[in-house]
């Protein structure tokens, strides 16, 4: 992790020290105060949505991952705001599945994966044509249903889940060696 962290320093600067700085302050203000049952931090760590949690909410076992349950959940959001229905896509799935695996192995939680690729990268990798490949990460909730909660109450994770354009959506979950997950939602549309 160490070094994972000072090679982001060397490239990015100050950036990261400011940020490393500003996350460190902000968990130490939730491990001051127990009583917080979930804390989102915004998303300053590159679009991100991660929950601290309490001693009783630790305690609580992660939900295995059901694809409809989540695209219904998402469509669900959609319809409510006024946009059209997607579909789940397999190699979006695919796409999603790349990037939650590389953060379950981190134990670092980002947008960027395997050799910096980036959301539209491993959506291409994966033999979606994107036209758009949008993604929405996410760590620590125990449900699809909280981490949708997470992103609906998130200014660019709600852009992204809402982007009019999208016409379908990856999913998944993965779980890194102590048993945290990792979750990712890839959005799409594919070029004609």
């Amino acid at each position: 992790m160490l070094e994972q962290i000072a090679g982001d320093g060397i490239q990015e600067g100050s950036v990261v020290l400011k940020r490393g700085l500003l996350a460190a302050s902000l968990i130490g203000t939730v491990v001051a105060t127990p009583a917080i049952a979930e804390w989102r931090l915004p998303c300053i760590l590159g679009g991100c949505s991660i929950i601290f949690e309490s001693s009783e909410d630790a305690g609580r076992p992660v939900q295995p991952l059901n694809p409809e349950a989540a695209l219904a959940a998402v469509n669900a959001f959609r319809t409510k705001n006024g946009r059209g229905i997607v579909v789940i896509d397999a190699r979006l799935t695919k796409a999603a599945a790349m990037q939650s695996k590389t953060q379950a192995e981190r134990s670092w939680i980002g947008h960027d994966g395997p050799g910096g690729s980036l959301p539209k990268d491993r959506a291409m990798r994966a033999g979606y044509r994107a036209k758009i490949a949008s993604e929405n990460v996410a760590s620590g909730q125990k449900s699809f249903s909280d981490v949708m909660r997470s992103w609906e109450g998130s200014t660019g994770h709600r852009e992204n889940l809402l982007r009019p354009e999208v016409t379908a959506i990856g999913v998944a979950m993965a779980k890194n060696s102590s048993g945290r997950p990792y979750w990712t939602l890839v959005l799409g549309a594919e070029r004609k």
